[in-house]
C-alpha cells in the first residue's frame, strides 16, 4: 500500500436541504493500492495561525475524531470522484517512477558489465 496526502479546501462539515455549510480546509493522509482502491486516514485541518514575516502560516492540527469521522465521510461520498481522481494521478507516477527505475537499473547493470 502507498500513500500521499489528499488537500481539501472548502469541504462542508454540514449540507442541509442541498446547502453546504461550516467550511473547512484541511489533509488526508490516502492509502491506496495499486487497483484504486483506497481509503482516508489521519486527517489534519488547517488552524489558525501567526503572522512569520509578514506572512499568515497556516498550521494543521490534528482533527478531533467526531470531525474526522465527519471528513472522512465527505472524502467517500460527495468528494469521492475528486480523492478517486488524485489516487489515478498517484498511482500513474508510481507506474512512471518505477520504469524510470527499472531503466536506471538496467544502465547501471550494463555500466558494471
Amino acid at each position: 500500500m502507498a500513500t500521499f496526502n489528499y488537500t481539501f479546501e472548502e469541504l462542508p462539515l454540514v449540507i442541509a436541504n442541498g446547502i453546504p455549510a461550516g467550511l473547512i480546509n484541511g489533509q488526508a493522509e490516502i492509502i491506496y493500492s495499486r487497483a484504486g482502491d483506497w481509503a482516508a486516514s489521519n486527517i489534519t485541518l488547517e488552524g489558525f495561525g501567526e503572522r512569520v514575516n509578514g506572512v499568515r502560516q497556516w498550521p494543521q492540527v490534528q482533527a478531533p475524531a467526531s470531525i474526522a469521522e465527519i471528513v472522512r465521510g465527505r472524502l467517500h461520498t460527495e468528494w469521492a470522484s475528486k480523492v478517486r481522481a488524485a489516487v489515478i494521478e498517484a498511482i500513474s507516477e508510481d507506474r512512471e517512477s518505477e520504469a524510470d527505475d527499472r531503466a536506471d537499473a538496467r544502465r547501471a547493470a550494463m555500466e558494471l558489465v
